[in-house]
């Protein structure tokens, strides 16, 4: 049985190469060999040393996007056209990534996510996946140490 450790990042665009060494020492020093990504803004992380990016910037503008070692092979890659998720199966494990979309004045546009888009990548997927990301809401107010943004889809 393999063990490895998967992480979830906001990388906020991550523009500049020195930023994008910065990714790439966390990785090799904290040993990741999986890792989601949120508000990916273009190819900068494609350059990843020791590592193959899968982005997913759709039409948001910001995107999502896996980033596995080298000798990780993910396979059946699925994009949402927002951007907001990407799927893949590693060894009949399915890997997703969800990115919803945030704050008070997009309550409604998160709702349409969770109601449209996600369950498109979770429909065929097995009892085998693993869900990460950033949902940018809660279920229960005790989760909460500021607003308490629900969201009765992911209910």
């Amino acid at each position: 049985m393999d063990v490895f450790k998967i992480a979830k990042l906001n990388i906020n665009g991550l523009a500049s190469r020195t930023k994008v060494e910065m990714l790439e020492d966390f990785l090799r020093r904290q040993e990741i060999a999986i890792l989601f990504l949120q508000e990916v803004a273009h190819s900068s992380i494609d350059t990843l040393r020791s590592y193959k990016t899968y982005t997913n910037v759709g039409t948001t503008d910001r995107g999502t996007a896996m980033v596995t070692r080298n000798e990780i092979t993910i396979t059946n890659i699925t994009r949402l056209p927002s951007g907001l998720g990407i799927a893949a199966k590693y060894r009949g494990i399915w890997l997703i990534k969800v990115y919803a979309p945030s704050g008070t004045a997009k309550r409604q546009k998160r709702e349409r996510f969770y109601n449209n888009e996600l369950p498109y990548l979770l429909k065929a997927f097995p009892a085998n996946t693993i869900v990460g990301g950033d949902f940018n809401c809660v279920l229960n107010q005790t989760d909460s140490t500021g607003h308490f943004d629900y969201s009765k889809a992911l209910d």
